[in-house]
């Protein structure tokens, strides 16, 4: 099933948007599975995306990603961010950096635990430069993935949306799912 990206007439409110819970870990052979998650949608002016991880002592390699293909043959946008507030947006393999993609990170508290997270903000220019041909229109469908990974041998572990096999690129096609737009 398709997961369902709103679609706002004006600002968007994070609040009232499907959460993509990652929860699917499948390497992880001990119980490190970070509850993670992702908030997604098209406002008038950008793609908007909402990174949120519980991690009490995250390793500043910790990562969140999104890998989102929009057009069956052009470059899958690459979003990112570190627990160290480190960010990276490009199209494709990540040799084609995207400046201008704005990027809020944020740490905090509440009754779930200590998380940390951001907001990256895609405007309509910057993803008509990766997705020219694409408008974000109610019915329209693309395909993709978000991930939660951290290489570092002192917790390693790679987490995911839609089940994903980790020994293929993570932009590889068989391991997105469908997303859908929606404007109620």
């Amino acid at each position: 099933m398709a997961f369902k990206v709103r679609l706002f007439p004006g600002a968007p409110d994070y609040e009232t948007l499907h959460v993509a819970k990652l929860t699917c870990f499948p390497l992880e052979t001990r119980d490190y599975r970070p509850y993670s998650q992702v908030r997604i949608c098209f406002a008038a002016d950008a793609l908007h995306l909402q990174f949120l991880s519980f991690e009490s002592k995250p390793l500043p390699d910790s990562r969140m990603e999104a890998i989102l293909q929009f057009l069956d043959a052009g470059p899958p946008l690459r979003l990112s961010l570190q627990a160290d507030g480190a960010s990276m947006a490009s199209a494709g393999d990540g040799s084609e950096p995207l400046d201008g993609v704005l990027v809020h990170t944020f740490e905090g508290e509440d009754l779930q635990g200590v998380y940390w997270g951001g907001n990256i903000i895609v405007s309509s220019h910057i993803l008509g430069r990766c997705a020219s041909g694409f408008s974000a229109r109610p019915g329209v469908t693309f395909r993709g993935n978000f991930y939660k990974t951290c290489e570092n041998s002192r917790r390693p572990h790679y987490g995911c949306f839609f089940p994903a096999d980790f020994s293929l690129s993570r932009e590889d096609p068989r391991n997105f799912g469908e997303f859908v737009v929606i404007d109620y």
